[in-house]
């Protein structure tokens, strides 16, 4: 009996037809799994380095006000430096700097692994923000761009999904990593993570058309950009301890101003500006952006006061509070992206406006809680608060990058990532003042009105934090006119 065998049999042989070849997928969701890679890593590092602090503070021997350096640092550099990013790759090309940043992350891993001393540990997370900042600058854009604008709610509403995962997997993998390994591994075990990541930028991204081949960029648009929004983030985080009114906390807030009024008028002045202001003449961009501020401010001041009312009202441990706390990213990542699918057929502005005013109606919900509470209560409220925030975030971040030239995308998505952290910042600032202001006060009524001392401490961390988040839904209600006034855009929004 003779065998016959064709020319391609090996081919035939070896070939396994269940797997998928890289050739065959579209390049769109190639392009969404490499960018999704790059949020995960960088969402992730803000949720996993956080719980190390107490590690840090007996390893090299510093109080917490040193170790705080770790996060402002790396804060400091990213968000300063998104608008600027974003500018360059809309103009040097998003894939390499995007690619140029994912190395840069992982190089700052590395670095921060081998830190011997809390400047070198510091010094390495400033290298991590700067690759931070182009990674989350430019990765929407790149989604957005790979798309067509019938799915760019779909795409970023995907994106917010993995956004949500990295919230959830942070903490719990930090605490694993902590109490099995060392500090260390909560850095050197993601460095596998930023290797395949920048390779697959290198490899799998297209590149993008480069704009003018003379580039005229406003480096003192960018420097006055970077030290407005770098002194906004230090009036934030040290307000609180110095006191917005002490001569400091003035003085740095007359600075920003200042700062912020001098970039203004450069940016009108130039040619090629670092942020084109023109884009704040659509009014789905402007209300876009000032509602996505009063979200990420009901966001932050929910997640800062629930557990200090968890742990010391309810007496909750850790892990039990970040349980709970995690209801609020596992619903935004179920919720997500389907109200980003939504989007692509009905428009933002419908979305968004009910997402605005469940986050409130949330808000107002959780600021009823007391001591009687149970934990069913809270699960409850804040999967009402992750609904809202997931309706509302994939809708609103498609239809700001929509309302921009093709040419923009870049400046816009870094607009998205600059705006959601001072949304942030602020909401911590406030929540955080009031909270003490109202705690001090409470305390004051109940001891003069011969209430026992061991009794004040819940009773005036209740009251307290009830008063602020009540205070914050009502500040949070701006959002939903906002939200309506921004107009219809119409399902998708083109991307000229």
């Amino acid at each position: 009996m003779q065998l016959c065998l064709s020319r391609d049999f090996p081919d035939k042989m070896f070939r396994r037809p269940f797997m998928v070849r890289i050739s065959s997928i579209p390049y769109r969701w190639l392009a969404l799994f490499t960018v999704s890679i790059g949020s995960f890593v960088a969402t992730l590092d803000a949720s996993i380095v956080n719980i190390s602090f107490p590690s840090l503070t007996r390893a090299f021997a510093v109080g917490p006000s040193v170790v705080l350096w770790v996060s402002v640092a790396y804060l400091l550099v990213s968000v300063s430096l998104m608008l600027t990013v974003g500018k360059l790759g809309d103009r040097l090309g998003r894939k390499k700097i995007f690619t140029t940043g994912f190395a840069l992350f992982t190089g700052g891993l590395v670095l921060c692994a081998l830190s011997q001393s809390m400047t070198q540990l510091i010094l390495s997370r400033m290298v991590q923000g700067i690759g931070a900042a182009m990674i989350i600058s430019l990765g929407t854009a790149i989604a957005a761009d790979a798309f067509p604008t019938t799915e760019r709610g779909k795409a970023l509403g995907l994106l917010s999904a993995v956004v949500s995962v990295g919230l959830l997997t942070g903490p719990v993998l930090g605490g694993f990593l902590l109490d099995l390994l060392d500090w260390r591994a909560i850095f050197y075990t993601r460095v596998p993570i930023g290797i395949v990541g920048t390779a697959m930028a290198a490899t799998l991204l297209k590149k993008q058309p480069r704009g003018e081949k003379r580039f005229p960029f406003d480096w003192p648009g960018a420097v006055l950009l970077s030290a407005t929004l770098s002194c906004m983030i230090f009036l934030f985080n040290f307000g609180g301890r110095l006191g917005y009114l002490s001569p400091p906390a003035l003085a740095l807030a007359g600075i920003t101003v200042l700062l912020f009024v001098l970039f203004v008028l450069r940016e009108q002045r130039t040619a090629e500006p670092t942020v084109d202001l023109r884009l704040f003449r659509n009014r789905v961009f402007t209300s876009g952006n000032l509602s996505l501020v009063f979200m990420f401010f009901a966001v932050s001041s929910c997640t800062f006061l629930v557990p200090f009312y968890l742990i010391d009202a309810l007496h909750r441990t850790a892990w039990h509070t970040g349980m709970i706390l995690s209801v609020i990213s596992a619903t935004t990542l179920v919720v997500a992206p389907l109200s980003g699918w939504l989007s692509d057929r009905i428009g933002s502005r419908l979305l968004c406006t009910a997402g605005m005013a469940i986050v409130c109606l949330a808000l107002l919900s959780i600021s009823r809680l007391d001591a009687r509470s149970d934990g069913a209560d809270v699960v409850l409220r804040l999967f009402l608060f992750g609904l809202g925030s997931g309706l509302f975030q994939s809708p609103n971040n498609s239809a700001i990058i929509g309302a921009a030239p093709r040419s923009k995308l870049g400046t816009a998505a870094a607009m998205i990532a600059t705006i959601r952290q001072v949304g942030i910042s602020l909401g911590v600032a406030v929540s955080g003042t009031l909270f003490a202001g109202y705690r001090a006060l409470s305390a004051a009524k109940l001891a003069e009105s011969g209430v026992g001392p061991s009794a004040i401490g819940d009773l005036s961390l209740v009251s307290s934090f009830q008063d602020t988040l009540f205070i914050a839904s009502v500040i949070c209600c701006a959002g939903i006119f906002l939200s309506l006034a921004r107009g219809k855009e119409g399902p998708g929004g083109p991307i000229m």
